[in-house]
């Protein structure tokens, strides 16, 4: 009898263990099924058409945040025009107020590495460079030189070296418009261009050795105004989610497209109707409102830096001590998430991987500023 109870209870623990197993086995393939369902999940697709914003707020309250002043290591610089490129450990800086119109830093430490290239009018020297973004593991960046549209890459060392490529030359214009240009493949590039109806999204790229270029979307406003000085802004990629964006600089109107923009959707916060005959027509000087002048355009979202004033009453109010400005921040398909307050005024970029945001003040000796995003 004690034998049978034994085998009994030998017998139940193994048919117990064999069900655990079958229930690990269970929770193993659902996690797996479920890591792989969110690993091959499509990015929603975007749908067209136009949103207006007029009057409402779509991203709630506003999200105030106060900088960390960083103490960048050996070097001092005057600011202008600057733009930032984070890659594998470096800062690239470009600027054109220094000794020099690239920095390199260590990143995030700010350990100044060196000076990269030159300012001057020799062979292979600079006047107004203009920073590439790139995914070729080989490199930091591009340099684009807006003076002669020459292109250069430059290396994860830092070390610059021309790299020819034939750009069609911007329409009625000696001095390169080209802007915001992005590179997204071997000898392929996106780019922002004056164009005839103002300004248009251009693809430039080589096939078979030879040069094409594509004009992909006019970014006119309004059929009768066709100036390019109406439509300049900011233009961002993501060819992961097959998302392009443009934020227009006196037009709080941004755009959100698929790569080929066959998709196009228009996020207004102006009008409470799309009616292009009513668009003012921005002139560009100092009594105009600028509202987007400034982009980050990351993985996951895409933040614009937002004014909303002149650059008269910006002026005023930073000899006053009052320094701020916005950053709005959307998805890929157009859809605003957060909206914040900074306590700097400057150029911005955004480090999804850490979720810091970095200012550079051009009124401070040492300019950059850091600011903790909060969680979704």
């Amino acid at each position: 009898m004690k034998m049978k109870n034994v085998m009994l209870f030998i017998s139940a623990g193994i048919l117990c263990l064999s069900c655990q197993l079958k229930r690990d086995q269970g929770k193993e393939a659902e996690a797996t099924a479920t890591e792989e369902t969110s690993v091959s999940k499509p990015f929603p697709e975007l749908e067209g058409g136009d949103v207006f914003y007029k009057n409402k707020d779509p991203f709630g309250e506003i999200i105030e945040l106060k900088g960390k002043h960083l103490t960048a290591d050996t070097a001092i610089f005057k600011l202008r025009e600057p733009n930032v490129i984070l890659r594998d450990g470096k800062m690239v800086v470009k600027n054109l107020g220094g000794d020099g119109p690239v920095l390199l830093f260590n990143y995030p430490g700010l350990e100044f590495i060196a000076y990269r290239g030159r300012f001057g009018n020799g062979p292979d020297e600079f006047h107004y460079p203009e920073l590439v973004s790139t995914n070729d593991p080989n490199l930091l960046c591009y340099l684009f030189e807006l003076s002669n549209e020459k292109l250069y890459k430059m290396d994860r060392s830092g070390t610059l070296t021309h790299s020819v490529f034939p750009w069609k030359k911007t329409d009625g214009s000696h001095f390169s418009q080209k802007s915001d240009i992005k590179n997204i493949g071997v000898d392929e590039f996106m780019y922002v261009d004056n164009s005839k109806t103002g300004k248009s999204i251009f693809r430039a790229y080589l096939e078979n050795d030879s040069a094409h270029t594509q004009e992909v979307m006019s970014l006119n406003l309004n059929p009768k105004r066709k100036g390019w000085g109406n439509y300049v802004g900011d233009f961002g990629i993501n060819p992961a989610k097959n998302r392009m964006v443009y934020a227009y600089k006196y037009f709080k109107i941004l755009k959100f497209m698929d790569m080929d923009a066959k998709t196009i959707k228009t996020i207004n916060f102006e009008k409470e109707e799309f009616d292009e005959g009513t668009l003012s027509l921005a002139d560009g000087m100092d009594n105009n409102v600028t509202h987007y002048w400034g982009m980050s355009a990351q993985d996951d979202y895409v933040y614009c830096l937002y004014s909303g004033r002149t650059p008269m009453v910006v002026s005023r109010e930073n000899a006053k001590g009052e320094h701020y400005i916005y950053v709005e921040q959307y998805d890929w398909n157009g859809t605003p998430i957060r909206k914040f307050k900074l306590d700097q005024w400057g150029y911005f970029f955004v480090d999804e991987k850490t979720d810091k945001l970095f200012l550079l003040c051009h009124y401070e000796d040492d300019p950059f500023f850091e600011f903790q995003l909060p969680a979704n």
